[in-house]
């Protein structure tokens, strides 16, 4: 069987493989000192089909362990690996590995152990674990990786992190990029690219219409690929004697439901997306018409500001300094309007009256919380993308108790520079200002809380 190739990744597929290679066991006894290697790039770029794709052909279930970040509880990650390490215990089955793991589920509730000891003890459980190979995925959602990456490597593993590149990971992506003996960033296909992995059977109207519905996503395989993978299990592709072409070319293209963004979105709540159909419909989302778009969703502005801050710093809004907001793509407005018709038919039938306006080209540095807060109080920022997770609000309250970050270092057993670096992605993620606004935040609505789910 001969490897996968993925379309416009055949250089970092082979970069990986050769880290991979370089940082596994030499034959069956003795194995070279492990090599980490940092996979970068903006979400939906597709590093989990990478990393998938470098384990497949060599029998995956026997060559690595794979850590997934997003499901970490543990300032370190020691829940994932453990939950890892015994999802198939049966096949790193070697002499020692039980008292291993079970020396690691201890520690795990010691969370003040230094990193010294939970480096030592990590390094202990890959070793025994005998796989050459360990994958984290979605690393930065771990509130301090590094002593799991360190430890992998130590152990002599090939160890492949995939970090996002966005604004809110800056800071803890350098401090692992420093770490790593290689980086691979990965940048958006050309448009030649795309072409070839969407298919060469397609009609150029067909690439013409994916390119305009998905504007900066074209590059990006999942949207690419997920959007022409739905236009033929829908039957919307019809064959024609120079290739496969749109049945009905006024019918939109969606974003498929897999991809990072949506994914990503979802947590928001279902305000989120009706505010993303409003936009589709209005064309754009102005500031100073929020008022009037909350009345017609029937929910309350203050909410409606709040999710729109939140939905620029994923991305899925675009604006400029004059407060207009308008949908990354058509297709993302199209999927918006799929999942909420109601919201099109009330917006169509004039509740804002205004007619429709292009979409906003450029990413704003000013957002709805800004530009409509001042007399009302209306605390824009509140929630992070994605809502926050159980240690990041007990990071806040320790703050909101007076806690300097030498004493929150100690609480979760971390580094000081590691608590100012995951505060500082906090500040990022939230467009809070200074500690106080984020202690403010958490007490309006304990953020990633629910959003209120009425009906239009």
């Amino acid at each position: 069987m001969g490897r996968e190739q993925i379309a416009g990744r055949s250089s970092a597929l082979a970069a990986l493989r050769a880290a991979w290679r370089d940082g596994a066991w030499q034959g069956t006894a003795t194995r070279c000192h492990g090599r980490l290697v940092l996979l970068r790039g903006p979400a939906g770029i597709g590093k989990t089909r990478l990393m998938d794709a470098l384990v497949r052909p060599r029998r995956a279930e026997q060559q690595r362990v794979w850590v997934d970040g997003r499901a970490a509880t543990d300032a370190r990650g020691l829940d994932v690996v453990l939950d890892a390490l015994r999802e198939d215990f049966d096949r790193f089955g070697r002499r020692g590995l039980v008292d291993a793991v079970d020396a690691l589920a201890r520690l795990r509730a010691r969370p003040e152990s230094p990193v010294s000891t939970v480096i030592g003890e990590l390094t202990k459980v890959f070793s025994q674990a005998g796989a050459p190979g360990v994958l984290v995925d979605d690393a930065l959602e771990i509130i301090d990786p590094a002593p799991l990456l360190i430890a992998a490597r130590r152990a002599g593993c090939a160890v492949v992190a995939a970090v996002r590149d966005d604004a809110a990971s800056v800071p803890m992506a350098a401090e692992l990029a420093a770490l790593a003996d290689e980086v691979i960033d990965l940048e958006p296909l050309s448009a030649e690219q795309t072409r070839t992995a969407v298919g060469g059977d397609l009609h150029e109207d067909v690439h013409r219409a994916l390119q305009e519905a998905l504007g900066p996503l074209y590059g990006n395989p999942g949207a690419a690929l997920g959007a022409a993978r739905m236009l033929r299990a829908s039957g919307r592709l019809v064959p024609s004697g120079d290739g496969l072409r749109l049945a009905d070319a006024a019918m939109p293209v969606l974003l498929p439901p897999e991809h990072e963004l949506l994914q990503r979105i979802r947590p928001l709540g279902r305000l989120a997306s009706k505010l993303l159909a409003a936009a589709g419909v209005l064309g754009v989302l102005d500031v100073d018409e929020l008022p009037q778009v909350a009345a017609a969703l029937r929910e309350d502005a203050g909410e409606c500001g709040r999710l729109v801050d939140q939905l620029v710093a994923l991305g899925a809004l675009v604006g400029d300094e004059w407060g207009r907001f308008g949908c990354l793509c058509p297709a993302l407005a199209a999927t918006a309007a799929a999942e909420e018709p109601a919201v099109v038919r009330r917006m169509r039938v004039g509740t804002v009256v205004r007619p429709m306006q292009p979409r906003v080209p450029t990413r704003s540095r000013c957002t709805a919380g800004e530009a409509v807060r001042p007399e009302r109080g209306w605390p824009g920022r509140d929630r992070p993308e994605r809502g926050w997770s159980a240690i990041e609000v007990r990071m806040v309250e320790l703050i909101g108790s007076g806690c300097t970050n030498r004493r929150i270092a100690s609480e979760f057993g971390v580094s000081e520079k590691t608590v100012e670096a995951h505060l500082t992605r906090l500040f990022a993620k939230t467009g809070c200002r200074s500690r106080v606004e984020l202690v403010a935040a958490n007490l309006h609505g304990r953020a990633g809380a629910p959003v209120t789910d009425r009906a239009v």
